[in-house]
């Protein structure tokens, strides 16, 4: 999902294997903040604001009809959320008043089944909730939420709360994506890491921007098919906006990761791109 020069929010597709880049029909709740999910074939995207006014709504697309459907919204309205699904259930925490002030939710967090349509509350201890997220992903089994400082990591099989290791909180910027066990995030000047749970240690990815366009600031992140796919912008030549994907096969070498470049693409913006909000993987 792409944020315009003109405030606008829309997604675009890109198929594997053909190199297309196709948009997809606009939302008919542009919001800010929304959080986003795939399960059960559709892509969710969950509350987000209008104004000054959150949102309860979420809207899924499914690709098949190529269409944008209301599903049943939250119990609670939210922004800047953190979201993941687990054994086929999208879990969502924070974006809500938090445990600190008397107007805090029950429903801090909740499920969605997309079978039944349905949300349920998730009990949740106060003093572990945050009210905003700027990151999430599921790790081994587990829904991992980064906040501003520290963050939560929650396990629905055996509903516990746990906050997540410092040393992943000081290296986790921005999105990221998950791929055999590996945690990757890139940082604000374009340097992708990956992060080993077991070992508790970040390792820098070598050797995939030479074969690239200048990565030169954060990038979005999406596993698909147990490849790392790399979204970012270029940076500008003139009016001219281009946002660059590539396709990264990771091994895992001496104190580093190997990234080797499968293939890159670039695709020209006819109106200016200022941020990259979201990215994922939605198979067919």
């Amino acid at each position: 999902m792409l944020r315009t020069s003109t405030g606008e929010y829309k997604w675009i597709s890109f198929i594997d294997g053909s190199h297309l880049w196709l948009p997809l029909p606009p939302l008919p709740e542009p919001k800010i903040g929304p959080a986003c999910a795939v399960a059960d074939g559709k892509l969710y995207m969950i509350g987000g604001s209008q104004g000054e006014r959150l949102c309860r709504s979420v809207w899924a697309f499914d690709p098949r009809f190529n269409s944008w459907q209301s599903v049943a919204p939250m119990k609670v309205a939210r922004e800047f959320a953190a979201a993941g699904v687990l054994a086929g259930q999208i879990h969502v925490l924070g974006g809500c008043i938090p445990s600190s002030s008397v107007h805090a939710s029950a429903s801090w967090a909740e499920t969605y089944n997309p079978h039944t349509n349905e949300w349920t509350s998730i009990p949740s201890p106060p003093e572990k909730r945050y009210k905003w997220f700027h990151g999430s992903a599921v790790l081994q089994n587990k829904l991992f939420a980064v906040a501003d400082m520290g963050g939560i990591v929650y396990d629905p099989l055996h509903s516990t709360w746990d906050s997540i290791p410092c040393n992943l909180d000081a290296g986790w910027r921005g999105r990221a994506a998950v791929v055999n066990d590996i945690l990757f995030s890139c940082n604000n000047l374009g340097k992708l890491f990956g992060y080993n749970l077991q070992e508790d240690t970040w390792l820098e990815v070598q050797g995939w921007q030479k074969d690239v366009p200048k990565v030169a600031s954060c990038a979005m992140l999406t596993n698909v098919g147990g490849k790392l796919y790399v979204l970012w912008e270029i940076p500008k030549s003139g009016w001219e906006t281009k946002l660059a994907l590539a396709a990264l096969e990771i091994s895992k070498g001496p104190n580093q990761f190997k990234g080797n470049v499968l293939w890159s693409h670039t695709i020209s913006c006819s109106n200016l791109v200022s941020a990259t909000i979201h990215s994922a993987s939605l198979a067919l």
